[in-house]
């Protein structure tokens, strides 16, 4: 691994894109740019993209077999682009790319900077990759600390749990768990409402009048004497299901100082994840787009050759896939073209949506004086993909993109019914796309990945109680004991998981199903809301 600096020819390609970036008043944090091999690249995947990673078996044994399909042709070391957001941010480009590859990888990872700065969920925190690697020296103290034996059995347990990290939910430990430090004017507001001070209160008949109301001063008096002494005698109170799982082992599990180390490192290296699940249309899209103006520029001064080139590649990158195998760089390059274009024609107002003459719509062309670079910078600061998506991807747009579009050998192995078809011809099929539309926002609600949630932290005297939300699909029954009994570990009391009409536990090394009563979320929800237990076995 070099700095580019090392490289004159490189480093004055990075000035002329950051030139045109600046030029284009983008808001970026500090960049650094490496240059990598190709084991290094390969490595560098292996570590979540950053420099160093704790030394773990697994990491080895993967990059082992890793290098051996490498250098067997079975896999290629041709990575087009790898970038660590924050600020500041690190780059990494292949060293074997030719100067019109590096150019287009720079540009494209200025859109993904700009992207983390701006977006509503943010994913450039200051100083990330340097926090990161004072993490692992943490780590690596631990090993020696917890001997090789309980190191490895514990990162194991945290590992198996890390895709239960959800930062960015709206169930997570800013919204659902109330700490200490977190009591003070909010909390004060919530639990003591102001009342009217121009009359005497007598409390007795006061309870008598309101008796059954959760209004009455007597419940409340009674529900804040609970909630502090709960935050008392253990730091925190659970007053809302928390989906950030791991986030909440991280600051509430029982944990030595090594075995905290752990926690840190797993949930700060891998947390990025969920933002990137949440974004990735919008992300891949504006970098795409301002990938291109930039190149545009180069191409304009020669500060670079290849464009022949640089067409192919992007168009293969932005080549159309159906929905359910959707290509991020395609769709949301399009998509951010396409809401350029409206906001210039003046189709993003009342006026336009109101209008009910078809003829009038189709040469709808009004100056609104707004401009569209600017509005799609708000769009990024204030939407992530599903309302994004909910906003701007019409029928006609799913139709026009293609993501509708299906080869007849696979509509025939996924068993697509002659109904479900709009048009066809001897190697393609249409699909309708409104029921398109509907699944990919469906999608985009959760991921198709299991919404667990920490409803109960004294459930069964000192166990943690986890809630499986309903999508109508069930959780893999050989992922929930091994999933409990590593929680178990970390959490060093009974867990259990509460799964439409099963409780599944895991105490003192044994495993047990009970049949219960299924709970809705809703209900789970209004009961801890009213700070009463969420659930109660029969």
């Amino acid at each position: 691994m070099r700095s580019v600096q090392s490289d004159p020819a490189l480093a004055a390609l990075l000035d002329r894109v950051l030139h045109h970036a600046r030029a284009f008043g983008r808001t970026l944090p500090e960049i650094r740019f490496f240059i990598l091999e190709g084991l290094e690249f390969a490595s560098l995947l292996e570590k979540n993209v950053y420099p160093r990673s704790p030394t773990n078996i697994w990491e080895g044994k993967r990059m082992v077999n890793r290098r051996h399909r490498i250098e067997t042709g079975q896999e290629t070391t041709l990575y087009y682009e790898v970038v660590q957001t924050g600020n500041p941010s690190y780059a990494y480009l292949n060293s074997s790319n030719p100067p019109v590859t590096q150019a287009s990888v720079m540009a494209h990872v200025v859109g993904h900077c700009e992207f983390s700065e701006l977006n509503v969920l943010r994913d450039s925190n200051p100083e990330r990759t340097e926090f990161v690697l004072h993490l692992v020296r943490k780590v690596d103290l631990a090993r020696q600390q917890m001997g090789e034996k309980d190191y490895t059995a514990y990162w194991n347990a945290c590992e198996s749990a890390a895709s239960l990290i959800a930062p960015n939910s709206q169930f997570n430990l800013d919204g659902s768990v109330l700490t200490e430090t977190a009591m003070g004017h909010e909390y004060s507001l919530e639990e003591e409402p102001s009342r009217p001070t121009v009359q005497p209160v007598f409390e007795t008949l006061d309870t008598l009048l309101h008796a059954g109301s959760s209004g009455g001063v007597f419940q409340r008096e009674l529900t804040q004497r609970r909630r502090r002494e709960t935050l008392s005698r253990r730091g925190f109170l659970l007053r809302a299901p928390c989906q950030d799982v791991f986030g909440f082992l991280r600051y509430h599990a029982p944990a030595s100082v090594a075995e905290r180390a752990i926690l840190d490192y797993q949930y700060v290296a891998r947390a990025p994840q969920d933002f990137v699940r949440r974004t990735q249309i919008m992300n891949e899209g504006w970098a795409m787009y301002w990938e291109k103006k930039l190149m545009t520029e180069l191409f304009r001064e020669r500060a670079v050759k290849g464009i022949i080139e640089y067409c192919r590649v992007f168009s293969g990158v932005c080549y159309p896939r159906p929905y359910f195998a959707r290509n991020p760089y395609h769709l949301g390059y399009h998509l951010w073209r396409h809401i350029e274009e409206l906001y210039r024609d003046g189709k993003v107002s009342l006026a336009y949506t109101t209008e009910t003459d078809r003829e009038v719509k189709e040469h709808w062309k009004v100056e609104t004086g707004i401009d569209p670079v600017e509005a799609l910078g708000h769009l990024v600061r204030t939407l992530t993909d599903y309302e994004f998506l909910r906003r701007f991807l019409s029928t006609s747009l799913i139709d026009e993109l293609q993501l509708n579009r299906i080869d007849r050998g696979t509509a025939e192995r996924l068993g697509v019914k002659p109904a479900d078809v709009v048009r066809a011809d001897e190697r393609w099929v249409w699909l309708d796309p409104e029921p398109i539309r509907e699944e990919m926002l469906r999608f985009y609600t959760h991921f198709y990945r299991p919404r667990i949630y920490v409803i109960d932290t004294d459930f069964r005297d000192g166990g943690l109680l986890l809630y499986h939300r309903d999508d109508g699909r069930a959780l893999r029954p050989d992922w929930i004991k091994p999933t409990l009994r590593n929680l178990n570990a970390i959490w060093k009391a009974p867990v259990a998981l509460l799964t439409k009409g099963s409780l599944h536990a895991w105490a003192a090394g044994r495993y047990r199903e009970d049949s219960v009563t299924p709970w809705a979320f809703e209900e789970i929800l209004d009961r801890m809301s009213k700070g009463e237990r969420p659930f109660r076995s029969e």
